[in-house]
């Protein structure tokens, strides 16, 4: 059951990119949060915190929590987001293609790109993000058949996060990331269709993902068109 402070996160956050609370505005007084949203003020001050780490507000002393300016981002970085959950929060219109499907066996030559066990048998899965009818994004993903049993294609093309935790009931916890600018290959240009033919590179974004007890269940290469995204995050310097 999803705790109430993050509920509240949420419908505020919401709220941020809606424009209900626009850029520079303050929030309303925790007072008031308290008695909009029938909870106590730690709560409140729970997302608010979580609001707050993201970058979304400031606290100023003396004045509340202030909307802070900045462009909606593109593409987490640091966060731990499924792309259906991006397309939700970033109003996407998404297509995706799923041009392969299947079952396979680690060998030793795929141990080196999935960096699982030989003979783990794994969901081998590619997917192909249209995004306002624009070929953006392959999703390349390697994800343990053992652990996440009785995936579907179907399930592949809405949100394989989802079926992890609401019907397996299994928490993703968290995730390595590398970032690099690879060179275009044959198979990119077939998979993005429009492709620049002076594009020669494509931003990958790979990812070694983990359940919450640390077992390593997914790899994940991402290859972004660099046109068409915008890779921010926000930082905060911390103090003593």
């Amino acid at each position: 059951m999803t705790p109430l402070y993050l509920k509240i996160y949420h419908q505020i956050k919401s709220d941020i990119q809606q424009n209900v609370y626009p850029a520079n505005a303050f929030l309303p007084s925790e007072n008031d949060l308290v008695a909009q949203f029938h909870t106590s003020r730690d709560t409140i001050r729970k997302a608010l915190a979580k609001l707050d780490k993201e970058g979304l507000i400031q606290k100023r002393r003396g004045k509340g929590s202030q909307v802070i300016a900045h462009q909606l981002r593109h593409f987490p970085i640091s966060g731990l987001t499924s792309f259906h959950e991006l397309k939700l929060l970033q109003h996407f219109q998404v297509v995706t293609e799923l041009p392969v499907f299947e079952t396979i066996t680690v060998t030793a030559d795929d141990q080196e790109v999935t960096l699982f066990p030989i003979g783990t048998p794994l969901y081998h899965i590619v997917r192909v993000r249209i995004i306002d009818n624009i070929h953006s994004v392959i999703d390349e993903d390697y994800i343990r058949a053992d652990l996440i049993p009785d995936l579907t294609p179907a399930i592949a093309k809405q949100s394989i996060y989802a079926y992890i935790e609401n019907e397996l009931h299994l928490s993703v916890a968290f995730a390595e990331k590398t970032i690099t600018a690879e060179l275009v290959t044959a198979r990119d240009r077939d998979l993005l269709i429009g492709l620049p033919t002076d594009e020669n590179r494509l931003i990958q974004v790979e990812s070694q993902v983990h359940l919450s007890d640390t077992t390593y269940f997914q790899h994940t290469i991402a290859r972004h068109r660099p046109d068409q995204f915008q890779f921010n995050e926000f930082a905060r310097r911390q103090t003593t």
